[in-house]
């Protein structure tokens, strides 16, 4: 019995594939896309926005969520 490691690699892209499905749930903060990403660019921190969707939107988010959407997002 032969070890073919191409067929090998193939298999594991392929069963990663399937495992690594894209979220198809949107994030609760793309409600909030447009004044995210214009707070954001005007200066304001992650944990500012945190702070900002804490007090403003009654969102209760952790700022590397808010750190995550923004490295996609803006």
């Amino acid at each position: 019995m032969n070890f073919n490691e191409v067929n090998e690699v193939a298999q594991l892209k392929a069963e990663t594939k399937l495992i690594a499905r894209k979220r198809k749930k949107s994030s609760k903060l793309d409600v909030h896309r447009y004044q995210l990403c214009k707070l954001f660019h005007a200066g304001a921190t992650k944990a500012e926005l945190q702070r900002w969707l804490i007090k403003k939107k009654g969102m209760r988010v952790d700022w590397t969520t808010v750190k995550r959407w923004l490295d996609k997002n803006a």
